[in-house]
């Protein structure tokens, strides 16, 4: 507190070595403590501390009786902002057309994409609104900045002396979780430096949305195509559908079809319309590939074989047109030698619609259940029951010259990482596999390199990851002895990793993400997970909710309502478990790009192509 004694004009200064200060409250009572008073000339000056908040007087006097004195009136505000920090409720979206949304296990809970447009109000009259901060606390407690306070007025329903909105993008904060909590934490002063502060916490959750199919289950990898569409096949019996769905969750359209066993596969995006290949089964002795149009489900062409079923999954290539392409094992009531079909479909240019390399020997084509096939330029790779790895020349009827190649074991999964065709091996009993590679140019009497040794770890399939490490599930890992999990390995390497070994089933492939992820699914419970390429170590899981699957999974950068990615590091993981499939947020902006073979069959559009790009997110 500061008093001056001015000096009247043609008077000389006679100042008192102090004054007389006094404080008390305006009702009488204690009105604090002054420290000792220092003089430079005419000024005092003291330091009043008040007792508690509210109304003063305070004097200063001049120390002889009746020298003059003045009083003056102050208000004492020593209580900073208290802030109410309100989250609304949880936008899900409203469930309809077999899409429902909101995390079935976690009330009200927003999603790790969503933005929150969180309510700050206060009473405080002296607010400085340019000290408000709003910060986004994560799992972990990592925090980031909540972004700017954007002030709304009375006559928007503002019942308190401020009220603002901070618009808080749930992406931003670590999150190691798949469903847990974040706290919004906002600070500010008034305009004498008096702090406050305010929180609220709230849920948060990946769980997208599911589709249910209504009826039949889901078989087949889904496709996402350039545009963001998932495309997948279902089967009920002795019928199947094939349908779209948007990135958001509504249905575009289902068609009715046969059994579908391979694919979906999408083709090139052309004038805003891509073809969706199938490989479907009309009935116990007949197969077809089908070509629809995917922007609005109606059937372009199809090449039926009336004597078998698809053998293998589909694969595209664009040379010299767009050619879909699978095995047909045709040994039904046929004669010996006679038992296969490479069959191919190019719905458009001078090429053949329909073209088969009929016949393939038996020894080529895999007996029962869908096996892997590949392609390069017009190099196609498969197998057959028995474990043997072949090669053709699409259009040729023989085989390419080197092949085939034994590799003990069917083959459950093929991958093409650099100058070899890596490949998963599966026996009759669950310590029977191995993992292998195989020149691509063939010539070998088997493959130059085996893991394990010794034959003893039936390897589900796989996918390639940065520096060629192979991540797949395995039924017989080493450590726990006997265990089921998944686990990784540098090509041609013997240095074995595991990621989540006792686990249980990862009969899929898994998906290999940007910024080091992995993700992959459990057949026995059910389990999603997410885990590090780095060090695999696991980030987090969903233990339960969807049931078990043995189907791989897709990823997708995040879309908007329009298909278009989105520029945050945000994705969606498609996983189909039974009759739905699940769409989860995860922090991996789609595929990784620098990946030889990150999913089954190479990219989001499934061509098992590695000439196509990985990855439609720019």
């Amino acid at each position: 507190m500061r008093a001056e004694l001015l000096v009247g004009t043609g008077f000389a200064g006679n100042f008192p070595e102090t004054l007389n200060f006094s404080v008390a409250r305006s009702d009488g009572g204690v009105g604090g403590t002054l420290a000792a008073v220092t003089r430079s000339e005419g000024v005092y000056t003291t330091q009043w501390t008040p007792a508690g908040e509210g109304e003063f007087r305070l004097t200063a006097a001049h120390p002889e009786a009746g020298g003059p004195s003045t009083t003056v009136n102050l208000t004492a505000d020593t209580t900073g902002p208290s802030f109410v920090v309100v989250v609304p409720q949880a936008d899900a979206g409203v469930p309809g057309g077999g899409t429902a949304y909101g995390d079935p296990a976690l009330a009200n809970a927003w999603r790790r994409d969503q933005v929150v447009p969180v309510e700050i109000r206060t009473n405080e009259p002296n607010l400085d609104l340019s000290t408000v901060t709003v910060t986004l606390v994560g799992t972990d407690g990592g925090s980031v900045p909540g972004g700017s306070v954007t002030a709304f007025a009375q006559s928007e329903s503002c019942d308190a002396g401020f009220c603002g909105v901070a618009q808080v993008k749930l992406w931003e904060p670590p999150f190691d979780a798949f469903r847990g909590t974040m706290t919004v934490d906002v600070q500010g002063e008034d305009t004498v430096g008096n702090t406050g502060s305010g929180a609220a916490t709230f849920n948060v959750t990946r769980w997208k949305w599911a589709f249910d199919v209504q009826t039949g289950v889901i078989k087949s990898t889904p496709a996402v195509s350039q545009q963001g569409t998932i495309y997948f096949g279902t089967t009920t019996g002795t019928d199947g559908k094939v349908f779209a769905v948007s990135p958001d969750g509504p249905k575009q359209w289902e068609t009715g079809t046969g059994v579908v066993v391979s694919g979906p596969t999408v083709g090139v995006l052309n004038s805003g319309v891509e073809k969706v290949y199938v490989g479907i089964n009309p009935s116990s002795t007949s197969a077809a590939l089908v070509a629809f149009n995917g922007s609005t489900g109606a059937e372009i062409v199809r090449c039926d074989v009336n004597k078998g079923q698809i053998a293998s999954s589909l694969a595209l290539t664009q040379s010299p047109v767009e050619t879909a392409l699978g095995v047909v094992n045709v040994n039904v009531g046929g004669p010996t030698g006679v038992v296969g079909a490479l069959l191919a479909i190019r719905p458009e240019g001078a090429a053949t619609t329909c073209n088969s390399t009929d016949p393939i020997a038996r020894s080529q084509v895999s007996s029962s259940g869908v096996g892997p096939l590949v392609i390069e330029s017009d190099a196609v790779f498969f197998s057959d029951a028995s474990g043997r790895l072949t090669s053709y020349q699409l259009g040729s009827t023989t085989a390419r010259s080197g092949w085939p190649v034994p590799t003990s074991f069917p083959i459950n999964g093929l991958a093409l990482a650099g100058t070899d065709v890596v490949g998963a091996n599966g026996g009759s009993f669950s310590d029977q596999g191995q993992l292998f590679s195989v020149p691509k140019v063939g010539g070998v009497a088997s493959p130059p390199w085996r893991y394990p040794s010794t034959t003893d770890m039936f390897i589900n399939q796989l996918s390639v990851g940065p520096a060629n490490v192979i991540f797949f599930g395995s039924e017989n890992l080493p450590n726990p002895p006997g265990s089921a999990g998944l686990a990784a390995i540098p090509l041609s390497g013997n240095t074995l990793n595991a990621l989540q070994a006792g686990a249980g089933s990862f009969k899929g492939a898994p998906a290999i993400g940007r910024g080091g992820m992995l993700y992959a699914a459990t057949e026995g419970t059910g389990l999603v997970g997410e885990w590090s390429t780095d060090n695999f170590s696991n980030r987090w899981t969903l233990a339960s909710g969807i049931g078990p699957t043995s189907i791989s999974p897709a990823l997708d950068c995040a879309r908007d309502g329009a298909g278009a990615a989105r520029d945050e590091n945000l994705g969606v993981l498609y996983v189909p478990a039974g009759g739905k499939l699940y769409a989860f947020v995860v922090d991996s902006r789609g595929l990784d790009t620098s990946a030889p073979w990150p999913k089954y069959q190479h990219d989001s559009r499934n061509t098992g192509n590695p000439a196509t790009p990985i990855t439609s997110c720019p």
